[in-house]
């Protein structure tokens, strides 16, 4: 491996704030480099958890969390690593971006039920932001099959939805599928 340092650009000995900028300031030049990437996230996981200031939890302390790390992980593909740190954080520090985090993941995962729960609780617990709020819906909208439609009314008043054209298409349709398997829908004489 090369020398970590070297491959995020920054002084041995840098301060963990210098080791993040150069990170983040990497992945989003990099991010669509896949093998690039590889190198600098070993680089970044190599110089924090040999640094002094690492702990079991991820070097997030009780007072709060900081998840810009978390954050270029998840925006990297990187989701298995984000989960490692955001399940390292106690139970009593999770707060509302925790949870948006965590449902974040999910929904990348595919899993909308535990992502529509975890995004649930950030909008309970900070109900001022709109972006819990609106990743919430959105999930909601995906598990329901997708957002609904508003109905337009033509000039006479009537739903434009169903239209006698409509009918007779759909009519023709049906005839055409059940004279392939032999029989006939409308018969003509």
């Amino acid at each position: 491996m090369k020398n970590p340092y070297s491959v995020l650009g920054i002084p041995e000995g840098a301060s963990p704030e210098q080791v993040k900028a150069a990170y983040k300031l990497l992945a989003q030049k990099y991010q669509s480099d896949g093998r690039k990437m590889d190198e600098i996230n070993q680089a970044y996981d190599y110089i924090i958890m040999n640094s002094s200031g690492y702990s079991s939890s991820a070097g997030y302390s009780q007072a709060g969390a900081d998840y810009s790390d978390i954050r270029s992980k998840i925006s990297s593909g990187r989701l298995d690593d984000a989960q490692i740190i955001l399940d390292g954080i106690p139970e009593g520090s999770r707060d509302a971006q925790w949870y948006y985090l965590k449902g974040t993941i999910q929904q990348k995962r595919g899993w909308l039920e535990e992502a529509a729960n975890n995004f649930a609780t950030a909008s309970r617990l900070d109900p001022s932001n709109n972006t819990y709020k609106m990743a919430y819906n959105k999930v909601i909208n995906a598990r329901s099959g997708g957002y609904r439609t508003e109905r337009r009314r033509t000039r006479s008043g009537r739903d434009n939805d169903c239209s006698y054209c409509d009918c007779c298409c759909d009519l023709l349709c049906a005839d055409a599928c059940c004279e392939c398997m032999g029989g006939d829908l409308i018969s003509c004489c």
